[in-house]
């Protein structure tokens, strides 16, 4: 028999022990620390799905693991540099506490940098790194993605081929320039004439069949757009595919990786979309948090072709699992 004292105890004893679990439970003990949320504004020309999937999916991914609120601002007019700048201080006047900037103007957005006329940290994207360092920056060299597009051609067209050289069909900007230029730097001192078409008004290429009209071109696209644009040319003109050498080009989109594997395009240059979209979140958060300022990432570019693309090291860079 459990005597009154006992029961009296047994009865406070329990009581504490709901209490105890209340709090605990409650967190008025055991308090998780409240980590804050870091709101990351994202400035680039547009976000449509098929240009940017795998950059978002990085940045998605960056966003969960570093506690970051990602979100996009896009230009309401294609290649607008001042209109960029505009958005880029309006978003730090509303509260933003970090930048990612993908630039039209990269001198102008580098200026505003390096003078401190933005306050809060910048990660950028560009061509060539910045004097005075931003947040962080991610660079892909596409002189050089040229160099090595040009280098994969030399050896599957024939000697002396005529190559097409096409410019983006919004307005060429500073990426389309060095592609190109780097590309047509060594098609050239290979013995390959290069002829550069400019989209018409209707944004549309004219040359394409005016140039093969003469015989076999090799056609080489500066844009993912341009890409995507000639391969549908090519799948609706059965004499003009019969006259391409090959057509060849930049992007990773969906629509151009189908027309990869339907041989409409011959072959591509990429870069690690998803990591540049993760590690651009990932220098943002690091500059908030006080941690030093990383040296330049530079992106490394690939060359892949129909037989590429279920290779388990491409795979994973053109199809990444978030």
């Amino acid at each position: 028999m459990i005597g009154r004292r006992s029961k009296i105890l047994l009865f406070f004893y329990m009581i504490f022990l709901v209490v105890l679990f209340l709090m605990c439970s409650t967190d008025l003990i055991i308090r998780e620390p409240e980590k804050e949320v870091y709101q990351v504004a994202v400035i680039i020309e547009d976000v449509r799905d098929d240009n940017y999937s795998n950059f978002r999916k990085g940045m998605d991914q960056a966003a969960i693991e570093f506690n970051a609120d990602v979100h996009f601002i896009t230009l309401y007019e294609k290649l607008d540099a001042e209109q960029q700048m505009e958005l880029i201080l309006r978003e730090e006047q509303d509260g933003a506490d970090a930048l990612i900037v993908v630039p039209v103007d990269e001198r102008q957005v580098k200026e505003a940098v390096a003078e401190k006329r933005i306050g809060i940290p910048v990660v950028l994207f560009g061509t060539k790194a910045a004097e005075e360092k931003a947040a962080g920056e991610i660079i892909v060299d596409y002189r050089k993605m040229g160099e090595q597009m040009a280098e994969q051609m030399a050896g599957r067209i024939s000697d002396g081929c005529p190559v097409l050289l096409l410019a983006e069909s919004h307005g060429r900007n500073a990426i389309n320039n060095d592609f190109l230029e780097g590309a047509a730097e060594v098609l050239e001192s290979g013995g390959h004439s290069c002829l550069m078409a400019e989209p018409d008004e209707t944004g549309g290429y004219k040359n394409i069949s005016e140039t093969l009209s003469y015989g076999p071109a090799a056609i080489l696209a500066g844009s993912p757009e341009s890409l995507s644009e000639t391969a549908g040319v090519l799948s609706e003109n059965p004499f003009l595919r019969d006259q391409a050498e090959g057509l060849f080009g930049r992007g990773n989109t969906l629509q151009i990786l189908n027309d990869l594997d339907g041989e409409l395009i011959t072959g591509i240059c990429v870069t690690d979309e998803f990591s540049r979209g993760y590690f651009s979140v990932s220098m943002a958060v690091q500059a908030l948090e006080g941690k030093s300022v990383r040296e330049p990432m530079v992106m490394d570019s690939y060359y892949i072709e129909k037989k590429d693309l279920r290779e388990p090291e491409y795979e994973k860079i053109l199809f990444p699992v978030e």
